[in-house]
């Protein structure tokens, strides 16, 4: 094969595994996203857990203060009443179970929020896969194009990446060639005359 035909090979190359990378980055991307809606419907679930672990503290506290309430009316007490020993132990009942259903609500929201929080690093995960696979693919079709005018040699690939010595040369003076008459430009005729 001639060198401009293993050039554009090379390049051709380049290109088809640029591609290559970039869709194999848009697969890792969607298995981000999978990984992203699973994570977020895992956040779910546990959040309804901890909803229910509130509800049954509610419950809980509803049958604690209707025991109370019964056995106050069965030892002849007014369950009602305020301050006496059966408000008293109804309070704090009262107390213990708004504490439980809070943590529970609170659990709740923590984990929906690390749930859209992960959810949102594993989305943001593909579109840096993405985004990176793509400037990869560009620098490996830019640097198989220098290699191939490089090695190749080939006018039309390395007719733009000409070195400092193609450049046009432009007689400079020198110092020994300056005080010689007539040598280097110098010419007391045309200075003086």
């Amino acid at each position: 094969m001639s060198g401009p035909t293993l050039a554009v090979m090379a390049i051709a190359s380049a290109v088809v595994g640029g591609y290559a990378q970039i869709q194999a980055a848009k697969a890792q991307r969607t298995m981000y996203n999978r990984q992203a809606q699973i994570t977020e419907r895992q956040s779910k679930l546990d959040g309804l857990a901890y909803k229910q672990q509130g509800v049954n503290a509610l419950k809980k506290m509803n049958r604690v203060l209707a025991a109370n309430t019964a056995r106050a009316a069965a030892g002849n007490l007014d369950p009602f009443s305020s301050g006496d020993s059966h408000d008293v132990i109804a309070t704090y009942n009262l107390r213990q179970g708004v504490n439980d259903f809070t943590i529970a609500r609170d659990n709740q929201t923590i984990a929906e929020k690390m749930g859209k929080f992960q959810a949102d690093n594993y989305r943001y995960a593909g579109q840096v896969a993405v985004s990176n696979a793509k400037t990869m693919a560009a620098v490996n079709i830019g640097m198989s194009f220098v290699t191939a005018g490089q090695v190749y040699g080939t006018e039309g690939l390395s007719g733009m990446f000409q070195t400092a010595s193609a450049a046009p040369t432009v007689v400079s003076p020198t110092t020994s060639s300056m005080a010689v008459p007539g040598v280097g430009g110098y010419s007391p005729t045309t200075m003086f005359g």
